[in-house]
């Protein structure tokens, strides 16, 4: 299939940057606006800055496009093992790949917008080789970590990194690499993964590796643990390269697999709220969390053992009436790094470390854990049976989403003000207004605020609470709207120039 790529100095997008909502709020979005930013850009003249002319050259450029994704329900329950329900944002991120003649990785990133500045590294090839093989993974993440003004950079050659190191690919030379942002960074809707599936999907189309969409999100989530170093479980990469427009996508992390579609009730939508409060996956507090998780599912499996039950491979695999029969009051809420080391030895996770001089919440975390895999699985009946028009449902899957936001403030500490404010601004209104849930999404922290409600109401009732919401933080927050295909479903392309100009081919 061949498209023509618009002419120079086509009109802009309405609402290209990110701040603005998509036109079609709560719906289908027609065109990708990353691509459309793209094409215009690269179809500026020669001697126009702001074009890509300086950066590629007239050779092939493949190109990825990933949405954002909302995390409707499940978040970090992920990494136990747990049930989660995903959408996919109308807006995400755009990655690039020219072939160069020499083994630089050329990065540039920047945001669709006015006058947003870009921003540039590179990375030689030799630097991911050591002794003739790829090198440790933690001497990359070393290496992209040391200079603080590069560290995006780890989102792009980490991945490239992860190509080499597992699928055992072979590069020859380098890439001019371009990371067009549709949305903001450290906002809770998987930029960051975004970004790496994007790179992996621009490197599987050029080399013609066949990669399905499970690998994809694999290799993309080796990379965020073990080059970003952000411990991560494997639902944002799984969402937004399987994610499906129009639906939720169900999924079972052990370790991750797409379950199927979740059907979202007529009338009805999901859209996010920025708290402005910056979030990592990175962080601290995130860390923390998933340590006691860990910590909890050790804990139980001491208690199994000596009762001579096999060992739960997830925490999710209890019930809430077996973690509150038979092992609850036996967690400790807390527990010193030192102290848990020596009665356990180990956490049994190869992605965080328990810090001995550290004081960590176990009970909290692993009950988040499990309750949220049964909030999951009840929230999606609640949505299938709404399907009818029933208003019952509609509230009682709302009310979920209250329920799991509870959890992460009190069982998780890792909630915020803003957030919270967020969450009663919507509670506040209910149903009477076509408001029937909010909560904190994926990692938390601050970040972004799901909300459901009806289409017809839902824009103006959030608009609303925007601008309220702008009067404590002195500042419009972001609101992402709409749906679009995940990477697979959407296909990468690769633009070709000849005499007519720059087109391109799906592939």
């Amino acid at each position: 299939m061949s498209i023509q790529v618009p002419p120079s100095g086509s009109s802009p997008t309405p609402g290209a940057a990110p701040h603005l909502p998509r036109p079609e709020f709560g719906l289908p979005a027609a065109d990708a606006p990353e691509i459309k930013a793209f094409e215009r850009m690269l179809n500026r003249p020669n001697n126009d800055p702001t074009g890509l002319a300086g950066f590629f050259n007239a050779g092939q450029i493949w190109v990825a496009r990933v949405p954002a994704r909302l995390d409707v329900m499940g978040g970090i329950a992920d990494y136990s093992g747990a049930n989660v329900c995903e959408s996919v944002l109308g807006s995400g991120n755009l990655i690039a790949l020219q072939p160069r003649t020499d083994r630089t990785l050329r990065i540039r990133t920047l945001q669709i917008g006015e006058r947003n500045l870009p921003v540039e590294t590179r990375i030689p090839l030799d630097y991911f080789i050591k002794d003739y093989q790829p090198a440790e993974y933690r001497e990359i993440r070393d290496c992209c970590q040391r200079n603080p003004l590069a560290s995006w950079a780890a989102y792009i050659g980490g991945s490239i990194f992860t190509m080499l190191r597992e699928e055992g690919v072979h590069l020859p030379y380098g890439f001019s690499m371009l990371l067009l942002s549709g949305v903001p960074m450290n906002v809770g809707i998987g930029s960051s993964a975004a970004t790496e599936v994007g790179t992996i999907c621009c490197l599987n189309a050029y080399l013609n590796l066949k990669l399905g969409a499970d690998r994809i999100a694999k290799l993309a989530q080796l990379s965020e643990n073990h080059v970003v170093g952000a411990p991560c479980g494997s639902m944002d990469q799984i969402a937004v390269a399987s994610g499906k427009q129009g639906c939720l996508t169900h999924i079972l992390c052990r370790p991750g697999s797409v379950q199927g579609s979740v059907e979202i009730p007529p009338g009805t939508g999901f859209v996010g709220i920025n708290s402005m409060v910056r979030h990592s996956v990175g962080g601290q507090e995130y860390g923390s969390v998933r340590v006691g998780a860990f910590m909890t599912r050790r804990i139980v499996n001491a208690i199994r053992s000596r009762s001579g039950q096999a060992p739960v491979d997830y925490l999710t695999e209890l019930t809430p009436a077996e973690w509150t029969e038979s092992y609850r009051d036996e967690v400790p809420e807390e527990i010193g790094g030192a102290e848990f080391l020596d009665e356990y030895a180990s956490h049994d996770d190869p992605v965080t470390t328990v810090q001995p001089g550290a004081t960590y919440r176990v009970r909290g975390p692993g009950e988040h854990a499990i309750l949220e895999n049964d909030r999951v699985l009840r929230f999606m009946e609640a949505l299938e049976s709404a399907g009818d028009g029933s208003e019952d449902e509609l509230v009682r899957a709302g009310d979920l989403m209250y329920q799991a936001h509870a959890s992460y403030r009190d069982n998780c500490h890792l909630s915020v003000p803003e957030v919270d404010f967020l969450v009663e601004a919507v509670r506040k209104r209910g149903p009477a207004n076509g408001l029937y849930g909010a909560k904190i999404t994926g990692g938390g922290a601050g970040g972004t605020v799901a909300v459901f409600g009806k289409l017809d109401t839902l824009e103006s009732q959030v608009r609303e609470i925007a601008h309220e919401y702008s009067r404590r933080v002195g500042k419009l927050p972001d609101i992402f709207t709409g749906t679009s295909p995940g990477a697979v479903e959407f296909r990468a392309r690769c633009y070709s120039f000849d005499a007519t100009g720059w087109r391109s081919t799906l592939i």
